[in-house]
């Protein structure tokens, strides 16, 4: 006669979140604790954990984190975090005169469906001949993760190409690593250590304003060529925030002159451009980065 079948349930924690093990299996004096066990390493072995790049000089830490250690099947808010020591920096998208900008290939991902990397609002780094965009002592870039999959986990995987600068600029290369388990649907996620940097780095990224007449750009008529950009709304409790523009390749925009005129605040800068008729017509793309500021602005000239 055979005995009866046992259900036995075994639950273990990490980064705090719980995953569940069921089995069902005959009773066996003495055996079915040691199955236990071995369940319970499994299930630690699939919680996610990032793979962080070995620290070169100048870099304190790089590896691949997430809001949540496991998906749902839903979007997941993923990110690069870059630290780097005192006195070094690196670059944005648009990295300036002297930068390196960053590369991203994320191929070698698996059950990943798409990829969005946000980036952060940049400081000026504005030296005598030398105008560059980027990030000093770090930067946590925002990643979009969408599962192609629900049922299956998620493998991040990065491939990344990027510079350093201190007194000179150095190439650097990693390879980066992240997994995501499959969680059901109606799985409350929790989150992880890196929740909050994560979200607090996605409110730094441009967005377009509210009012998209809070910025007037004309031409100065008295000095060609000459842009001047005029944000408003800004007055005695507002830090002037720091301007970027971006147009056409094969033109350059000096370091803007700041002034405050009532509760404006007015920028003016060269435009190395052979006639302004060349902007005729064409997009420019403003960034506005300050302390409480991160707007991205298009205007056509």
């Amino acid at each position: 006669m055979a005995r009866p079948r046992a259900e036995a349930s075994a639950a273990c924690a990490k980064d705090g979140e719980y995953v569940k093990v069921f089995m069902r299996s005959r009773r066996y004096d003495g055996f079915l604790p040691l199955v236990l066990a071995a369940i319970l390493l499994g299930a630690l072995a699939l919680v996610s954990r990032p793979a962080a790049a070995a620290i070169t000089e100048g870099v304190t830490r790089l590896a691949l984190v997430a809001a949540s250690s496991a998906h749902n099947g839903g979007p997941v808010l993923a990110g690069i975090d870059l630290g780097l020591a005192p006195g070094w920096k690196t670059y944005w998208r648009k990295p300036g005169d002297s930068g390196i900008a960053p590369r991203f290939d994320w191929s070698a991902s698996e059950n990943v469906a798409g990829v969005e990397l946000l980036w952060p609002a940049p400081s000026r780094f504005d030296e005598p001949g030398d105008i560059t965009f980027g990030y000093r002592n770090g930067v946590l870039w925002p990643v979009r993760v969408v599962p192609e999959d629900p049922a299956l986990p998620v493998t991040l995987r990065l491939d990344m190409h990027y510079g350093i600068c201190s007194d000179i600029c150095v190439p650097r290369e990693a390879a980066l690593e992240l997994l995501l388990p499959s969680m059901p649907p109606d799985w409350q996620l929790t989150e992880t250590a890196s929740a909050e940097r994560l979200d607090a780095a996605l409110a730094r990224v441009p967005v377009p304003p509210a009012d998209p007449d809070i910025l007037d750009v004309r031409w100065r008529e008295d000095a060609a060529p000459t842009l001047e950009v005029r944000l408003k709304e800004c007055g005695a409790d507002c830090t002037p925030p720091a301007l970027i523009a971006e147009g056409p390749r094969n033109v350059w925009f000096s370091t803007p002159r700041v002034k405050r005129e009532g509760d404006s605040v007015v920028y003016v800068m060269e435009v190395e451009v052979l006639s302004p008729a060349m902007l005729d017509g064409k997009e420019l793309t403003f960034t506005l980065s300050g302390p409480d500021t991160a707007l991205s602005v298009r205007k056509k000239m």
